[in-house]
């Protein structure tokens, strides 16, 4: 059901402010295939449906709560073979739904009559039922909704947001009582019923109904934390893993640009193989533009968002080779949801303030129902010598937690999972660093005054740095190589698919 309250006319609260089943149920018996008619068509009710249609596993078991007539939401979910139950209060909707939709169960019920079933469904769909419940039935009806999903469930709830509690409107020719919050509190709610909300929507609807003026909605999707996740791999170690992410690290352009020439990188071959079937490719984070140049020679087309200024007016003549340059940040990227098949980012993680949300923000933007949608990232193997240098040597002396990329890898690979993207792998690629001074102390001297600049550019204890790193340097370069290992770690994550 939902809601007009723009131009509703609205008394003062009754002393009640629980509807009855059968008063709740009455404009719904009146209305009957009416409101179908008004309502079924939502785009954004139809892209929910969408985004529970591309996580939920075969034959997953959905409660749909104000099921109405049964369609759209039913009727598509059964349709995509799963066990769907539908409960209302209005006798006529559960005839015209059973009537309509045989594919699903229908009931005649209220959902705060709904006996106890802690972690039995696999999704819950709620779309504008509970407006006729005073706020603390709200609030309770979603903690149950919470305690009746599985691990990893998933809830797509709407609303019409305002803030009023037992207020007498007219709706569709109607007189009813309804109770609503302002939109910020309704993911909140959510949250302290122990949901993770992963998407959240305003929109304006017109209703095609005389006298109704427009309308607000709310649409939020949620996920129960603890669901399918990516098992420990040997290549997101070394074990144990630390506690908390130790925050990013500081990229200077400098330090980078003497960097880079120094990169002998075996491991944009397999990113590009891994994303040979893909042709809207999302690259975060652009860096040098080495993947995006690759990429973009392909007939494809890549969009790269680069957060630090300078890097990204480097990319610029990129656009020439048809990419698209934005700037912008990995944890709030300025895009549509699902508007790539693919997303990539390498060597991109640690220098983000919240991994997971770059993470999230990735699977977001690509269309899980896509046949080759998957994303790829690239971080530093558990054994990378680099990583290893500067754990050893600088965190210590400057006083910072250590670098752990497979903290990174792990906890990507469970937030991908939440997302949809459950067949997850992991693979090596090499990367080294070349110092190709003549003589172990040339090449130690380079290498401590080119890595200390990279990790640490204008720190006050630089000239520290360079010193403390020196007698690992030599001792590394005496035995006669000329490089670093600074291998990689490539995670792969696509939608598992119906065998």
């Amino acid at each position: 059901m939902a809601v007009e309250n723009t131009t509703a006319t609205r008394t003062s609260p009754s002393s009640c402010a629980d509807t009855p089943p059968g008063a709740a149920a009455r404009p719904f018996d009146v209305l009957g295939k009416t409101y179908e008619d008004t309502y079924a068509h939502l785009p954004e009710q139809q892209r929910a449906i969408d985004w529970l249609l591309a996580r939920l596993p075969a034959a997953a078991k959905v409660m749909d709560i104000g099921s109405g007539t049964g369609r759209p939401t039913a009727d598509r979910l059964a349709a995509a073979g799963h066990d769907v139950t539908g409960y209302d209060v209005s006798t006529t909707m559960v005839d015209l739904a059973r009537a309509q939709v045989p594919g699903a169960r229908f009931e005649l019920a209220d959902v705060r009559t709904l006996p106890d079933a802690p972690g039995t469904w696999g999704a819950i769909t709620a779309f504008f039922p509970l407006l006729q419940m005073p706020r603390t039935d709200l609030a309770a009806t979603l903690a149950r909704v919470a305690d009746w999903l599985a691990p990893g469930g998933l809830f797509v709830f709407a609303t019409v947001p305002f803030d009023a509690e037992d207020e007498e409107i007219q709706w569709m020719g109607q007189t009813i009582r309804a109770t609503s919050h302002p939109a910020e509190v309704f993911p909140r709610l959510l949250r302290e019923a122990g949901l993770e909300v992963v998407h959240e929507e305003l929109s304006l609807f017109h209703p095609d109904f005389p006298g109704m003026g427009p309308e607000e909605h709310l649409f939020i999707y949620a996920v129960k934390p603890g669901g399918p996740a990516a098992p420990a791999h040997a290549l997101a170690g070394p074990y144990p893993l630390p506690a908390s992410y130790r925050g990013p690290h500081e990229l200077s352009q400098q330090g980078w640009l003497a960097m880079e020439t120094r990169f002998e990188r075996h491991d944009i071959a397999p990113v590009l193989d891994a994303l040979a079937d893909n042709i809207r490719i999302l690259d975060v984070g652009g860096g040098s533009g080495a993947v995006v140049r690759a990429l973009a020679a392909r007939p494809c087309h890549v969009t790269t968002v680069e957060p630090h200024p300078a890097r990204e007016e480097s990319m610029r003549p990129l656009t020439a080779a048809g990419v698209t340059v934005l700037p912008g940040c990995a944890e709030q990227l300025p895009l549509q949801d699902a508007t790539f098949d693919a997303a990539v980012a390498t060597w991109m993680l640690h220098y983000t303030d919240d991994p997971e949300a770059a993470v999230s923000e990735m699977a977001r933007s690509v269309d899980l129902t896509h046949p080759h949608a998957k994303i790829v990232l690239v971080q530093g193997a558990p054994d990378n010598q680099m990583i290893a240098l500067w754990n050893r040597t600088c965190a210590e002396l400057t006083g910072e937690p250590h670098d752990h990329q497979g903290l990174l890898l792990t906890r990507a690979a469970h937030t991908l999972a939440g997302h949809g993207f459950t067949d997850i792998s992991f693979t090596r690629a090499r990367v080294d660093v070349v110092f190709p001074e003549e003589g172990a102390n040339a090449k130690a001297q380079a290498a401590a005054d080119v890595l200390a600049d990279f990790w640490n550019t204008g720190h006050p204890q630089l000239s520290e740095l360079r010193r403390a790193l020196l007698p690992t340097l030599r001792t590394h370069f005496a035995t006669g190589t000329d490089r670093f290992n600074d291998d990689a770690v490539l995670l792969t994550a696509r939608p598992r698919r119906a065998r």
